[in-house]
């Protein structure tokens, strides 16, 4: 094995205990709508509990039609390949959720906000984004 295998490897197992965070599954907004503790549970094993009234919010700025597709959290993207300060929203509905939130233009699929605009995302959606931190190339994963 190279040097760039397992300076590949380590930075993935760096990432793996990074994202620690993320949960093992994402319910859909309608899923988690009118629940009394909507939740999800995290790969570290601990429960990540939804503010409701981030959950009503989102239900108010998004199409009844697209409840079923959102899912929670919004995964936010850092990905140094994108440029210093650049945040990644790939899923397309959350895509269009956020770009309201941030009265932008609605993306054709992904969208790239930055640092201020994070800001802001997260004062509103503190409870229903989530921060995922990869590396790799700007087209693909990882």
């Amino acid at each position: 094995m190279s040097d760039l295998d397992y300076i590949d490897r380590a930075l993935r197992d760096e990432l793996r205990i990074i994202n620690r965070h993320l949960p093992y599954t994402r319910p859909t907004l309608s899923e988690v709508i009118g629940k009394k503790l909507p939740h999800v549970v995290l790969r570290d094993g601990s429960i990540h509990f939804f503010n409701t009234g981030e959950i009503e919010y989102l239900a108010s700025i998004t199409p009844k039609e697209l409840w079923d597709k959102l899912r929670l959290p919004i995964i936010l993207e850092v990905n140094p390949s994108y440029g210093e300060g650049a945040i990644i929203i790939r899923d397309p509905i959350a895509a269009m959720v956020i770009a309201r939130i941030l009265d932008i233009e609605k993306p054709d699929k992904q969208l790239i906000i930055y640092t201020s605009q994070l800001v802001e995302v997260r004062r509103r959606l503190r409870t229903t984004t989530t921060i995922m931190f990869m590396i790799g190339s700007p087209g693909g994963r990882g």
